[in-house]
């Protein structure tokens, strides 16, 4: 029953074709095509109405997504109740995170809980920001660490903490002072080169954010997943960047560089942890939750 996953077709409902939900869910069209039709053939009626465009499910369809969330719930409370009849002495637990957060956030909180909690199997799925958030409306994931902003009405969070992010300018940059002020006029950044995240990225989201806001138009020389990469970088001159507190407080930089705060309330990072929107949670995510939120409070 875990195959019959009815946000494929919640996703052509929503997009109105296969290819544009295939994207959306991170999966091949080819794919979702065969799914679909292998579906239609065990189930002996269409599921898609293909005649109309965009795309509609077929009454079948709507009648099929009603029972299988009711059968999808009626699994998930099974699993729920069996779960916390073992007092969290057994069970799994999939935690969706960011390569940033994973490097420099998940430290503080998952060794005290897989201490407290050795019968639960740990299953870590690291990917972008855009990316989780798919896994987690499919069910993929039970919980994702990650920051804000999260684009899907969909999915709720529990707040863990904030830090600030720094616009880092390497010392052979004509916008390196040796006395730096306090703050940087940030109206100087536009149109200077950048490193930036890849976008799907929280960071990138994040930087895309901020470059709106004071219409900045970055000259983008370099993307990469890897933000410690990007300050190394950016250090040793490239460009310029902007980087999380906890990335700035974690590697030693080699040369010279201003390190800028973004002090606007507006921009610090919010670090949440994230599930979907109604769900019936497990006694491990709940768990989970409540322990990431005492260890970073």
């Amino acid at each position: 029953m875990k195959d019959l996953h009815t946000n494929y077709l919640k996703a052509i409902a929503e997009h109105g074709s296969i290819s544009q939900a295939a994207k959306a869910l991170y999966i091949s069209q080819p794919y979702l095509s065969k799914y679909i039709k292998t579906l239609e053939e065990e189930l002996g009626v269409e599921v898609l109405n293909r005649q109309v465009t965009p795309m509609e499910l077929t009454y079948a369809g709507e009648r099929y997504i009603h029972y299988m969330n009711d059968v999808e719930d009626t699994i998930q409370t099974m699993l729920n109740e069996l779960q916390g009849i073992s007092n969290l002495k057994r069970g799994r637990l999939r935690i969706g995170i960011s390569p940033i957060l994973a490097t420099y956030t998940l430290d503080k909180f998952l060794p005290h809980f897989m201490k407290r909690y050795e019968g639960i199997e740990i299953e870590l799925i690291e990917e972008s920001a855009a990316a989780l958030e798919s896994l987690l409306l499919q069910n993929k994931i039970d919980v994702c660490v990650t920051s804000l902003p999260i684009t899907n009405q969909e999915i709720q969070y529990e707040f863990l903490y904030e830090e600030y992010n720094y616009i880092v300018i390497p010392s052979n940059h004509p916008l390196y002072e040796e006395t730096p002020p306090e703050e940087l006029n940030l109206s100087n950044l536009d149109g200077q080169k950048f490193i930036l995240a890849k976008p799907g990225m929280g960071l990138r989201r994040f930087t895309d954010t901020v470059f709106a806001h004071y219409n900045i138009r970055p000259q983008i020389v370099l993307e990469t997943l890897n933000v410690e990469n990007a300050l190394r970088l950016a250090n040793k001159g490239i460009a310029i960047t902007i980087v999380p507190q906890s990335v700035i407080e974690c590697v030693v930089l080699t040369d010279k560089a201003n390190l800028y705060p973004l002090k606007n309330p507006e921009f610090k990072s919010h670090i949440v942890v994230s599930y979907q929107k109604n769900a019936r949670l497990s006694p491990a995510s709940l768990a989970f939750i409540e322990m990431a939120k005492k260890e970073t409070s």
